[in-house]
């Protein structure tokens, strides 16, 4: 009876699971064909619906990006495309739609760009997202175990040095993969949703005003206290805004 019991459950779970996917790819759908009817703000709707369900991918996001940015929403459009780009930083459209929304932050940086090692270095870390790294991480090491095996087992002594090169790679592999998951885990970002701030020196409206930005400017995120956020910009500047005056890069 009991197993019976269990069976019902998982069956009953699994039509939820169904009924849900269901209704998400729904507003996916009713989203990508408000867009392309140029009804922006029902696109934006249906995209933050499936949000609010925690059901996200880089393609919603990109959509997303894209709806806010049609709708001269630059700080929607700032946070949707760089939410793509954490969850598939190879995404070109995502990381050109970004460029041109960028161009439209009244207080964004324009940095040199960086030597050429620390542009390869960053190239290839950033190409794929901690989770991939993370996968071929574990692959090297499986092939590099079963490779190992192999050897000792059939005395072969002319291959020796491609357990070498595979060690080489996992080690590579793994420091791009601690560095990925560092990266993601203790750099907390966001972005200013509204047009004006006043950044104030303690959380309360009480405090001294210290400085000014705008909305779709990327800041880092250093604290949350209660109803405020502080928050670092890129020349170490920092101070206190409204929880709602940002949003947060998931």
């Amino acid at each position: 009876m009991s197993g019976h019991r269990f069976k019902f459950i998982i069956l009953i779970f699994s039509c939820s699971l169904f009924a849900i996917s269901e209704n998400m790819s729904l507003h996916y759908l009713k989203g990508l064909d408000a867009y392309h009817q140029n009804q922006y703000d029902l696109a934006i709707q249906e995209f933050e619906t499936i949000l609010d369900n925690n059901w996200c991918s880089s393609e919603l996001y990109y959509n997303l990006g894209n709806s806010f940015y049609r709708n001269s929403n630059i700080s929607g459009a700032v946070w949707a495309y760089e939410s793509c780009l954490k969850l598939s930083p190879t995404h070109e459209d995502a990381t050109y739609n970004l460029k041109l929304a960028n161009l439209k932050v009244k207080d964004r940086v324009d940095f040199p760009n960086p030597p050429i090692y620390l542009k390869w270095y960053l190239g290839i870390k950033e190409s794929f997202a901690p989770s991939i790294w993370l996968n071929i991480t574990l692959i090297i090491l499986l092939l590099l175990s079963l490779i190992t095996a192999i050897f000792r087992i059939l005395s072969i002594v002319s291959l020796n040095y491609i357990p070498g090169i595979l060690i080489t790679l996992f080690f590579c592999s793994l420091f791009f993969t601690l560095h990925s998951i560092w990266s993601e885990n203790s750099v907390n970002q966001g972005i200013i949703y509204f047009p004006s701030i006043e950044v104030r020196s303690e959380p309360n409206t009480f405090s001294a005003r210290l400085f000014e930005v705008h909305e779709g400017l990327k800041v880092s995120v250093n604290q949350v206290s209660k109803d405020w956020v502080e928050i670092e910009l890129l020349d170490g500047k920092s101070g206190w805004v409204m929880s709602h005056q940002i949003r947060l890069i998931d």
